[in-house]
């Protein structure tokens, strides 16, 4: 064979070796990255099962994962199946809008515009002999005495009344807290969820402080009528009273001793409250039942008080009639409210 063709003949066998080659080598490299792609790709689908991204998926994606964990007693990375289970209540609810109800443990949890009527979960429902216990620094909601529900409303500088002014943010424990002292954590869920939920809604917020300073300590008292200072003050009804520090807390209660209960509702929680009742004057009483009503100015709208007999039925007495609107007023004052109408005994 000539010289010529012998070499061309082997550099057509080595063009073809080098073919292979790189054919083997792509195959190599193509399996290694279906295989990152595959791992990648289930480890993903992995990590979405885990309680932090359950959490962070809920509502919008406008919740504070940590303290809804810690509510629970799980963990970040922890697997725990049917043990935390997270339920959307809103069907067709798009991200990071409000009216976000879900629930995620042991908390359920509502994101709502301040006006609605039909939004939030009704405290007096759940917690008909509880106390709400105000919020500190700065923050205008409450913690309930049992630590079982929380709430708090913020403000929008940038929102209309068309817009609703501002949102609520409250949470109702389902079941008692996994961990011992959940009223910090409690408090910062809700604290820092409405934080995140301005940011997600374009909010310009009127915020407190630090969630930590937020936490209040107190909690219902027994006092002599002539000695109370909170939400008490000024009653005269009954010898001994029950109340709590006075603040704005979005609802609030005064207990006469053997007497009433009187409740301030606000916003949200007066517009849940009244709502089917034939409340249609200012105000109004019977033997059982009585009440009065202020406008705000301000995005809470407007106020309801009541005043209810816990046990038994009679005439209502004028020492109660004038503690009602003393109640009323001294409450309306501290929210910025108009003066309350008096009350009608006539109805």
């Amino acid at each position: 064979m000539p010289v010529a063709a012998s070499r061309s003949s082997t550099l057509l066998r080595m063009s073809d070796s080098d073919d292979r080659g790189r054919v083997r080598r792509f195959r190599k490299w193509f399996v290694i990255a279906a295989v990152v792609l595959l791992v990648g790709a289930g480890g993903y689908g992995f990590w979405q099962q885990y309680p932090a991204a359950m959490v962070g998926r809920a509502c919008g994606g406008m919740l504070s994962v940590d303290p809804f964990l810690e509510l629970s007693g799980a963990s970040r990375l922890s697997l725990i199946g049917s043990d935390f289970e997270v339920r959307k209540r809103t069907v067709g609810v798009p991200p990071g809008v409000l009216g976000q109800n879900c629930e995620v443990g042991i908390a359920e949890v509502v994101i709502s515009r301040a006006d609605e009527q039909h939004s939030g979960l009704r405290y007096r429902a759940y917690a008909s002999d509880d106390f709400p216990v105000p919020l500190e620094a700065g923050w205008s909601g409450f913690v309930s005495e049992a630590n079982r529900f929380a709430s708090v409303m913020v403000g929008c500088r940038n929102w209309g009344s068309d817009e609703g002014a501002g949102f609520v943010v409250t949470t109702r424990l389902l079941s008692p807290a996994s961990v011992p002292d959940p009223r910090p954590k409690l408090v910062r869920a809700v604290i820092e969820t409405a934080r995140s939920t301005a940011e997600q809604t374009g909010c310009d917020a009127w915020l407190g402080e630090d969630a930590d300073l937020a936490v209040p300590e107190g909690t219902t008292r027994s006092t002599p009528a002539a000695e109370a200072s909170g939400t008490c003050a000024g009653m005269s009804s009954v010898e001994t009273v029950r109340e709590t520090d006075a603040g704005t807390a979005l609802i609030e209660k005064c207990e006469l001793v053997g007497g009433l209960e009187l409740t301030a509702m606000y916003g949200h929680f007066e517009k849940n409250y009244t709502n089917g009742l034939d409340v249609s004057a200012s105000s109004g009483a019977d033997t059982t039942y009585f009440w009065t009503s202020a406008t705000c100015a301000n995005l809470l709208g407007g106020a309801f008080y009541v005043g209810e007999r816990k046990y038994g039925e009679k005439p209502l007495a004028d020492a109660e009639l004038a503690d009602l609107q003393r109640f009323a007023q001294q409450s309306a004052a501290r929210y910025g409210c108009n003066p309350p109408e008096p009350i009608d005994r006539a109805r």
